[in-house]
């Protein structure tokens, strides 16, 4: 066109240009052009190693979804490949967990602009914090909290404490729904694991598969007095109350069934002024803090009295310093017999909480035999070995205490991945992308299941395979438990949680050629094959629970040739299993589709349901730009693109 020529107008006679006349002007203008091109070059190449370093770079740094060339080519990667798959480990930005944002008056229009907001705040902080208990759990009010204390790497013991205590043997059906009566979490105090070791993989996967942990970055050992803070402070800001808190460290035994019957009984012979939430029962060891129970009043009460108790003698703790000052009125209402000293020194009683007394015998230490305790016991502390715990409970014929609400049991379960490779990769992103789908699960009534187990096992098996193939054993092991599973792989972020399982699987009903019936009768896998790819993409698919299905995963796990072929391992085995016989007629395949339920982040548009990040490197930072982009989306904001373009 004339207006992109180097000067006015579409002729080229003139007699002369910008670079002059003739052969020496022809010189000139090359010239000009051999230095213009030397300095875009400088640019480009200064540009590029400004975008590198950048710590939050840009969505298109990742190369677009693979080609049909590329996906079944041997050394490529496609959308499908695991971190073991990947070479180039350690670049990503683990300063990108605390640039999250959460806008409150979002206006952005695309990933690019949110990513290149750098306001840390606090408040913008908060989308990306180590408090998903606080997050997700269990908002309301409960009977009886019990919270334990537990040092980051005591995993075993915990999980030891959720099956005794409540019956919690594995999460293929996760309480998602908590009875009002009792609830727990685990509060943990010291430092975490030391990034990228086998220790701290295996804390970011229990986070993902139980979301009852909860750190306090100001406590570095058990300290009751902190614990009590943080309930009277945190839990209370975020909208958690309770009649009656428990406290123990987790080298504590309690009889959870036994202190309710105790509380109750207490309760029933109060004055008829005085509420059970005024009582607290400890150890009548001054020194001994493995376990309390306080009422929810008995607490508020004890930090009104903290400032007059400051100057208490002899005392470390404040219910320690409360109590001694509560046993001294007690004497001291024994002797005097004045009219006056006994009613200032009941009504200062009132003002108090109220201590059980007489009891204490029933809070003992363990003495390293069964022997020594008996069977009323309500807390035995120090008990250090596992076998010791076991013990006790089949000792004291521990009756675990049921949290869940079975009525409306989910039938369907959102599935994924809580496996950290052992680059550690994901370890910065792995437990708030399982949160993205977790609060999707819990809005819609649906369980979230995280497994590793199944992706460690790998390396046991006589034919060795790949690490991905934990998948399969994964989706094996959990769909026998629900009508549906919605697998997710870990690297896939939710961006519009309003759009439900149940609201696309009645979509693609009513879209299947043969018509409803049809569907319900024959469907059993649905699984997309996104535009320009050759074969399904794994990672998000429906499965129905149906013996078909079952007799599939069977022969995908079978399938040996892709056991160690990459990219598609997996992916690869249940792409050649739908093509043929009875197989193809149960699975209703999306052919190039990119926007029912598996977006890629280049092809994302508006309202899309999930974005599915894999790069040809690390997923971690692409990971925590979608949930920047998710976050952003929930609170009202526009993004049009994930595609700076």
């Amino acid at each position: 066109m004339a207006g992109e020529l180097p000067f006015p107008g579409a002729h080229r006679n003139e007699p002369s240009t910008m670079f002059g006349a003739g052969k020496f002007g022809r010189k000139r203008k090359g010239l000009f052009m051999l230095l213009v091109m030397a300095v875009l070059c400088v640019l480009w190449f200064n540009s590029d190693i400004s975008g590198k370093n950048s710590s939050l770079s840009n969505i298109d740094d990742y190369p677009p979804p693979l080609s049909t060339t590329d996906i079944m080519s041997n050394d490529g990667l496609n959308m499908g490949d695991t971190e073991e798959d990947i070479l180039s480990t350690g670049d990503y930005d683990e300063e990108l967990q605390s640039e999250i944002l959460s806008e409150t008056n979002p206006d952005s229009h695309t990933i690019t602009d949110i990513i290149d907001n750098n306001d840390t705040s606090t408040e913008l902080k908060s989308v990306i914090e180590d408090t998903p208990i606080i997050k997700n759990y269990m908002p309301g009010h409960f009977r009886y909290l019990v919270v334990v204390a537990s040092n980051s790497n005591n995993r075993d013991r915990r999980q030891l404490i959720r099956e005794n205590y409540f019956g919690l043997v594995d999460n293929l059906q996760p309480c998602m729904k908590v009875e009002k009566n009792m609830n727990y979490l685990f509060y943990i105090y010291g430092d975490l694991p030391k990034s990228k070791t086998a220790e701290r993989r295996l804390y970011e996967t229990e986070k993902m598969e139980w979301n009852d942990l909860y750190r306090d970055d100001n406590s570095q050992s058990f300290n009751q007095d902190n614990i009590l803070r943080w309930v009277s402070t945190t839990l209370s800001d975020r909208g958690i109350s309770f009649d009656h808190l428990i406290i123990q460290d987790d080298y504590t035994f309690i009889q959870i069934n036994y202190i309710q019957q105790i509380i109750q009984k207490e309760s029933s012979e109060l004055p008829l002024d005085r509420k059970s939430t005024e009582i607290i029962w400890k150890s009548s060891n001054s020194k001994a803090e493995d376990v309390l129970i306080i009422g929810s009043d008995a607490l508020n009460s004890a930090f009104e009295q903290e400032e007059a108790l400051n100057d208490y003698p002899s005392a470390d703790s404040l219910l320690t310093k409360l109590h001694d000052y509560y046993t001294s009125i007690q004497v001291q209402l024994k002797f005097i017999t004045a009219k006056e000293g006994r009613t200032r020194l009941t009504k200062l009683a009132r003002t108090l909480p109220i201590f059980i007394q007489g009891k204490e015998d029933k809070f003992l230490k363990w003495n390293n035999h069964i022997e020594s305790i008996p069977p009323m016991s309500v807390a035995v502390s120090h008990v250090y070995q596992s076998n010791d715990f076991n013990v006790l409970s089949r000792h004291l014929n521990l009756a675990p205490t049921s949290l869940c609400k079975h009525i409306d049991k989910p039938t369907i379960a959102v599935l994924t991945s809580s496996f950290i490779y052992e680059d550690s990769c994901m370890e910065p992103s792995a437990s708030y992308a399982a949160d993205n789908k977790r609060d999707y699960a819990l809005a819609h009534g649906y369980s979230f299941v995280a497994r590793s187990t199944e992706f460690a096992q790998q390396s046991l098996y006589e034919e060795k395979r790949r690490t991905v193939w934990g998948k399969i054993d994964a989706v094996e092991k959990v769909l026998p438990k629900y009508d549906w599973i919605f697998w997710m792989d870990m690297d896939a972020v939710i961006m519009n949680p309003d759009i439900s399982v149940h609201t696309i699987l009645d979509e693609l009903r009513n879209q299947y050629p043969d018509g409803p019936q049809a569907f319900e009768a024959n469907i059993d896998l649905v699984i997309a094959k996104p535009m320009h790819d050759k074969m399904i993409n794994a990672g998000v698919f429906f499965l129905r629970n149906t013996k078909w299905s079952l007799d599939f995963l069977q022969q995908v796990q079978h399938t040996t040739g892709w056991f160690n072929k990459g990219p598609s391992y997996e992916q690869g085995a249940m792409w050649d299993l739908i093509q043929y016989g009875e197989n193809k007629r149960h699975v209703m395949l999306l052919d190039n589709d990119d926007h029912t339920f598996n977006t890629f982040p280049k092809k994302y548009q508006p309202g899309d349901f999930i974005v599915h990040f894999a790069p040809d490197k690390c997923p971690n930072p692409a990971v925590l730009k979608g949930l920047k982009a998710s976050q952003l989306l929930k609170q009202g904001g526009i993004i049009d693109s994930l595609d700076e373009a």
